[in-house]
């Protein structure tokens, strides 16, 4: 068989064909076109998967019918209804009866539908019994047909039929053998011509008449068949009548809906129009409603002009408020307290849309007035007292009255006059939390603590009642100026002016607070600063600052540098004093949250001036025996700081709560039920939004972007991190190793001819600093280096950020590899580049243009120099290198010409190690020269045995 060649003159085609099972369909071709004009016998089938060999002479108009046909082939049909597309047979011959023929038949007709619409200025054809497509031309008729039904009643039976006219002349259809090619709606072939009707008939209404002339109903079952068929003819169809009546009747539409009790769980809310008496559903829609009514032996049909307008405007109303949208039965069997809460809430919407509210049953009547409250307050000491009275129609009662039914979730209230009250919606919501936490302590009067005061915020009140509530809150955002204490050793930006002065703001009034800005904003200055200004105005009661051991190290060293009148103290290691009383001599008391948990039976005893939480994630589990002993430490205030406040789930806000302000979120299985399902399950907006106008006031959280004006182009910390006790000990047992063996040779003079073991054994060193896995993988965990679990720690933050990315040095290929196995295991994508990457360039520009892509691995020998990363606004240098030249060099892949934002450059240093010494001796060396440094081996050659010693002690 010849293919049509797409190179020569071709035209696409669509064939009407029968198929034995699934009646008359269409299908597309291509045929071949011979030099005089005229179409050849060269024909092939077109489906999407062979469009693109004649997409030069197909439109998208022909592309979507083509997709739309393929649907309803048959091979598509017997896959989509489990059948196997390689034996069509076997699936009709087997399968193919019952409900699946129905089904089949609603899928085909439902798209023919679709596609005759769209072939009527498309070639259309019968195709020939040899399969050719375009064996008989069709011509499709632009003007549509008309169908009227007539019936003739007699006494014996009634008989009926259909007529159709084309241009106002009969067409004998019958006779002439007319084939009804869709259904949904009526497509008619007759004579080589494709009909359409107006108005749209169902061709099921014709399809019996294709085999005969007229349809009897016997007078025996005419009743039925008058009121179920002949009813939705009228309202349908011209008819043409005798032996009954029927009446048309013109007016104007009247809206009603009818609150029907079904039992004492639900109700079903009936949707009616009324035409002057004629009253009936509200849909289906249809152009005209019939009314079947029959007197004796009379007969006749009220047949109401609806007005389409007017009707369309309520069914458009009442879809914007269906009780139960997602049900398949919207309006009927509604849950009752839904129902109530629905009806509460649309009643005055309802009434102003011209609509009347009728409830069936007399034995329970709802007061449909909307019930309002009328709230005051008034602050005494550290207490708010709320007054609060319910108007409901003409009745006033104190809301206190209502706390057990908003409690309990019942929105049905008796009134004195045994009508049932419907309680908003939205109080469940706005008022539960406040009566969840407030104190009775007067007589129809609420009271709650001052820092409860954003429980009063409620937007459902009218705007000058909310100001009044907020009052308390207002002055959050005009926080005054604070100078800054005297011995601080630093210059504060203004934001961390300002975060100074929001701290101090919210220590005065009581109220504990989250700062949680962005990494390398200066969360811990800002609470040095604090602190100090605490102990410069006279307070001698010292604060506790609870860390993850990785951080201890750092805040000795920040507090050291900036805020040396502070005294501190470190609260850890095994053989620490577990005596509370000495912390008395000092102002900082640094600690870790596995030696609070420990220790917290006498840790709960000491009355602090300030706790602390740096990293306050931490606590996040109240669950875990880490958050319940930092809740029964003792304080006069309470700090969190965290660049992170929600990592998983809505719960690490209470629980950070509860340690700052008890009480404030209620307890937690409140919390629960309230904030948390909500939220997360159920995605309730309104409840997030409440939770958010609660705890605002409790946190200052500032992005690098709010403040990015405020920073230096490129702002560098030394990060230094203590190690983990595994790694300590092998440090320590290697140092002493090598420093003895470095001993020895000085004694013998032989260290020189034996400097390359040396320098093998500071290379080990170095590599133990970073992580021990990189000397011994086998007998060490991740967890086993202080130094990574700070980098997670910072990584695990940067990677929440959408914009921000970071660049990871190593000049050690193996701890690359040792991120790169962990970042794996954790599904985080990253870019790599070590001297063994051959795409090179395709690394770098994935990492610039791929958003999703935050983390990029890099050698320092491979991507030292050469690469433009100006997607990156934090770089990690892993390991401190003998040049720093080259960390400079490392530093600029980032922070070049192209780069908008501050680049932050953290140099990770473990503290009392060999890495600690590079930098002075880094330090030493450039005090001599600025160039006596050119490149990193340079310096292995420059150590002497001074500096050995130095690096091995």
């Amino acid at each position: 068989m010849r293919l049509v060649d797409a190179n020569l003159p071709f035209q696409v085609v669509y064939s009407t064909f029968h198929h034995e099972y699934l009646g008359y369909l269409i299908s597309a071709h291509v045929v071949q076109i011979l030099p005089n004009g005229e179409l050849s016998l060269v024909h092939q089938g077109l489906h999407p998967d062979s469009m693109s060999q004649f997409e030069e002479g197909l439109t998208e108009h022909d592309a979507q019918l083509i997709r739309l046909i393929t649907e309803i082939s048959p091979r598509q049909v017997v896959k989509r209804f489990g059948g196997n597309p390689r034996d069509e047979h076997g699936f009709f011959t087997t399968r193919f009866t019952g409900e699946i023929i129905k089904l089949v038949d609603d899928y085909i007709q439902k798209r023919l539908g679709k596609i005759f619409p769209q072939l009527i200025h498309s070639p259309i054809y019968e195709m020939g019994n040899d399969g050719y497509p375009a064996q008989y031309k069709i011509e499709a008729l632009e003007e549509p047909a008309s169908v009227l039904f007539h019936f003739r009643r007699k006494e014996e039976f009634t008989r009926y039929y259909p007529t159709i006219k084309l241009n106002g002349e009969k067409i004998d259809w019958q006779k002439k053998g007319a084939v009804l090619l869709c259904t949904q709606p009526a497509w008619m072939l007759l004579d080589g011509k494709l009909f359409t009707f107006s108005p749209e008939v169902d061709g099921k209404k014709l399809r019996p008449f294709l085999k005969r002339e007229n349809i009897i109903i016997q007078a025996d079952k005419e009743d039925e068949y008058y009121r179920k068929f002949v009813t939705q003819i009228v309202e349908k169809y011209p008819v043409f009548p005798k032996g009954f009546e029927i009446l048309d009747h013109r007016a104007k539409p009247s809206f009603h809906l009818t609150v029907k009790e079904h039992d004492q769980s639900s109700f079903s809310f009936i949707r009616e129009v009324d035409y002057e008496g004629f009253r009936f559903p509200l849909d289906p829609f249809n152009p005209a409603k019939a009314i079947y009514e029959r007197e004796n032996q009379e007969i006749r049909f009220h047949r109401i002009h609806r007005l389409f307008e007017e009707e369309t405007e309520i069914c458009q109303f009442f879809e914007k408020i269906t009780p139960n949208k997602n049900s398949l039965t919207p309006w009927e069997y509604v849950n009752k307290e839904k129902g109530l809460a629905w009806l509460s809430t649309h009643t005055e919407e309802i009434k102003e849309a011209g609509i009347s509210i009728r409830q069936e049953n007399p034995q329970y009547q709802l007061n449909l007035n909307r019930p309002s409250i009328e709230l005051n307050t008034k602050e005494e000491g550290d207490w708010f007292d709320i007054q609060a009275v319910v108007v409901i129609g003409e009745f006033r009662i104190p809301f206190i009255k209502f706390r057990n039914h908003i409690l309990r979730g019942q929105r049905e209230y008796t009134l004195p006059d045994g009508s049932i009250a419907i309680l908003p919606d939205e109080w469940f919501s706005d008022y539960r939390h406040l009566l969840e936490v407030s104190e009775t302590r007067e007589d129809d009067i609420l009271s709650i603590r001052k820092y409860q005061a954003p429980l009063l915020n409620f937007p459902s009140q009218p705007s000058k009642t909310r100001e009044k509530l907020v009052d308390a809150l207002k002055q959050v955002d005009e926080i005054p100026e604070i100078d800054p204490p005297q011995g601080l050793k630093a210059q504060l930006r203004n934001y961390q002016q300002a975060g100074f002065n929001w701290l101090y703001f919210m220590k005065e009034n009581g109220m504990g607070a989250i700062l949680a800005d962005d990494m390398g904003l200066g969360k811990t200055l800002q609470t040095l600063s604090l602190l100090l200004k605490e102990q410069e105005s006279g307070i001698t009661t010292p604060t506790l600052v609870v860390l993850p051991t990785s951080l201890i190290h750092n805040w000795k060293n920040e507090a050291q540098k900036f805020t040396p009148a502070l005294k501190i103290y470190i609260h850890t290691g095994v053989n620490r004093i577990k005596d509370p009383a000495i912390f008395q001599d000092y102002h900082l008391i640094l600690t870790t949250y596995g030696i609070v948990r420990q220790d917290i039976t006498y840790l709960q005893t000491f009355p602090f001036h300030y706790i602390v939480l740096d990293e306050s994630q931490m606590i996040k589990n109240p669950e875990s025996k880490t958050a319940k002993a930092i809740r029964k430490l003792i304080s006069r205030h309470r700090l969190s700081l965290t660049g992170t406040p929600i990592e998983n789930t809505v719960m690490d806000v209470w629980s950070q709560m509860a340690f700052l302000n008890p009480g404030l979120l209620g307890n937690e299985s409140f919390f629960k039920r309230f904030y948390v399902g909500p939220i997360e399950k159920e995605h309730d907006v309104r409840r997030s939004a409440k939770l958010r106008r609660i705890i605002y006031p409790y946190i200052l959280r500032r992005k690098k972007q709010q403040v990015e004006k405020q920073l230096p182009a490129r702002i560098e910390k030394l990060h230094f991190c203590g190690m983990a006790e595994p790694q300590k000990d092998l440090y320590e047992e290697t140092r002493s190793t090598y420093r003895n063996y470095l001993l020895e040779l000085i004694n013998q003079g032989a260290w020189k001819k034996n400097k390359l073991n040396i320098l093998t054994g500071l290379q080990k060193l170095r590599q133990i600093a970073i992580h021990p896995q990189m000397i011994e993988p086998e007998n060490y965990q991740l967890e086993d280096s202080g130094k990574y679990q700070e980098v997670k720690r910072l990584l695990r933050q940067i990677l929440t950020k959408k914009r921000s990315k970071v660049l990871i040095f190593s000049q050690f290929v193996k701890m690359l590899q040792i991120i790169k196995s962990d970042l794996e295991k954790e599904g985080i994508p990253f870019a790599y580049l070590d001297g063994g990457t051959k795409d090179r360039q395709k690394q770098v520009d994935n990492f610039q243009e791929d958003q999703s892509l935050k983390v990029f691995l890099i050698s320092l020998k491979a991507g030292g120099v050469g690469l433009n990363l100006t997607a990156a606004d934090y770089v990690f240098i892993l390991d401190p290198w003998w040049n720093p030249a080259v960390e400079n060099q490392a530093i600029d892949r980032s922070h070049r010409i192209g780069q908008t934002r501050t680049v932050f450059y953290y140099k990770f240093i473990t503290e009392e190690s060999i890495e600690e010494k590079i930098l002075k001796l880094q330090q030493r060396k450039s005090q001599l020269s600025d160039d006596i440094i050119q490149i990193e081996e340079d310096v292995y050659k420059s150590l002497n045995e001074v500096d050995l010693g130095v690096l091995l002690q």
